[in-house]
């Protein structure tokens, strides 16, 4: 069949998760597990977040065939008290993990009034909002953060010994759809700059600075210096305390003794940790929904400032892109589903697939 790359790949969101799922289970990793991956990192798409969705599963199979980290997750209690706990992922999927986090933070919390569960030796887990939305579906409060590779250059200094160390916060609201904050402790996340660098794209100036410590507009320059944390000294405090809070209290690893999730030679030992709030043990919850409508209308009713439409809540734009995408489908770059396609034929994916996925592209 011939195959036109001269336009934008649109594909049908439940038949990327379909693809992805075929991938995994080639490659080798229980059926039970490519449904939680694929889940999320095309989620991650969904909302926005190319740069943590399919893009990244060569790169998790690229790490996994040099022995960096494993295909299945066996996942052990290391603490298990009424209201906190510690889970040891053995190398395995950051996403599976978090699955089994996630459920342990909302069956917790339901009990206790409010609950911690951290994660140690473990490896990228997506977004951390995809996490934190699971819990406030739960009418919760869901908090979510990890650590990652060291890339990012602490302020007032060029050495990368921080990660991107993303915080995520999502609150019930009456519409279902959370306010949601998903942010980076840097300007910009790293995978976006991955991104930039694989589809041949340059970034702004203030995402990152050489290993020299000058700015750059290049991602491959960038991938080889440093990140700059967003409100310099601000930023830079938070990644430090995401840190503290999901590296050095889980006994992960933490700083610059985090392996690279690119170009590595070790597994990573990543750490998260999720906190749950049940609401109905602070305010009932019908109660707390109307005064969240009223806080988010305050919001969104405001004036807009010069150069501005409108007015948004937290995840606001996340949520319409969801919305846009899972009725239109999935935008995503050639060069990356090119790789994708590349990954599926080297794990043996039958070339029947492929032509369905090929006419699922030609609908759109």
């Amino acid at each position: 069949m011939k195959r036109s790359t001269d336009r934008k790949i649109v594909i049908p969101y439940k038949k990327l998760i379909e693809f992805s799922n075929e991938i995994l289970l080639n490659f080798g990793v229980p059926e039970k597990e490519t449904k939680i991956i694929s889940n999320s990192i095309v989620h991650a798409n969904l909302m926005g977040h190319h740069s943590h969705g399919i893009a990244r599963l060569t790169d998790y199979i690229v790490r996994i065939e040099k022995g960096l980290a494993k295909k299945h997750t066996e996942l052990t209690y290391i603490k298990n008290a009424p209201s906190v706990a510690l889970i040891d992922a053995n190398n395995g999927w950051g996403q599976v993990a978090s699955e089994t986090a996630v459920e342990v933070a909302v069956e917790k919390a339901k009990e206790a009034g409010s609950s911690w569960v951290g994660v140690y030796n473990s490896n990228h887990y997506g977004t951390s909002g995809y996490w934190t939305s699971k819990i406030s579906s739960n009418g919760m409060i869901g908090i979510s953060m990890t650590n990652t590779s060291p890339v990012m250059a602490p302020f007032g200094s060029r050495e990368a010994s921080l990660g991107t160390n993303p915080i995520s916060i999502a609150i019930p609201t009456k519409s279902g759809k959370p306010v949601l904050l998903d942010m980076a402790t840097s300007n910009q996340a790293r995978g976006k700059i991955t991104l930039a660098a694989k589809t041949g794209q340059i970034i702004p100036d203030d995402w990152a600075i050489t290993k020299d410590g000058k700015r750059t507009t290049d991602p491959q320059e960038a991938l080889e210096g440093s990140l700059l944390p967003f409100g310099g000294a601000k930023g830079s405090g938070l990644a430090l305390m995401v840190d503290i809070l999901s590296g050095v209290l889980t006994n992960s690893a933490f700083g610059s003794d985090i392996s690279q999730f690119y170009n590595g030679d070790s597994p990573q030992n990543l750490g998260h940790i999720f906190g749950a709030i049940n609401i109905d043990a602070m305010l009932s919850l019908p109660d707390f929904l109307e005064r969240m409508e009223e806080r988010e209308n305050q919001t969104r009713n405001s004036a807009p400032a010069l150069g501005f439409e409108k007015v948004f809540m937290p995840g606001d734009i996340e949520h319409s892109n969801f919305q846009r995408q899972e009725r239109d489908g999935i935008e995503l770059d050639d060069k990356i589903f090119e790789e994708l396609l590349e990954t599926a034929r080297r794990h043996g994916v039958k070339e029947s697939f492929f032509d369905e996925i090929w006419l699922s592209r030609d609908k759109h």
